[in-house]
């Protein structure tokens, strides 16, 4: 044990926590809800400002996941990392971006109209991403 002011500090094992169908759904409703509103502010920044950069980042931030945990490249995936690349284009010869809210948008109706499947691929995703974790905290006690 280590102590620090008087103060005990005890190694704590992450605790491998069961993902139920309700908690998935709940976290998939959520985040389509969080890009949806990420979308429609964007839309609006490129109406007042001339350029969307909030979906930018976010897909940005969703294909460095991708990649980190090497998780499987889907339809929604391919559409979010083909509107990033073609913004980036974008921003780099107009300095303007606008695909990435339009295909976020396209991504909402497809998750929506394919529930089961994208709810069975979240969760096969967070199991993949809790055992990268469980392995990363493993290796940094040896």
């Amino acid at each position: 044990m280590i102590f620090i002011n008087k103060i005990q500090l005890v190694k704590v094992h992450p605790v491998k926590m069961l993902m139920t169908k309700e908690s998935i759904e709940r976290a998939l409703t959520a985040s389509l809800t969080l890009m949806l509103g990420l979308a429609t502010l964007d839309l609006a920044l490129y109406i007042w400002a001339g350029t969307a950069v909030l979906t930018v980042v976010a897909h940005a931030m969703s294909l460095w996941l991708v990649l980190r945990h090497r998780l499987i490249f889907d339809l929604v995936k391919l559409l979010e990392t083909g509107a990033l690349f073609f913004d980036l284009y974008l921003i780099n010869q107009y300095g303007y971006a606008v695909a990435s809210p339009v295909a976020t948008l396209f991504a909402i109706i497809h998750i929506s109209l394919n529930k089961e499947y994208h709810l069975n691929k979240l969760k096969s995703d967070l199991d993949k991403v809790l055992a990268s974790k469980q392995q990363d905290v493993e290796d940094d006690e040896k």
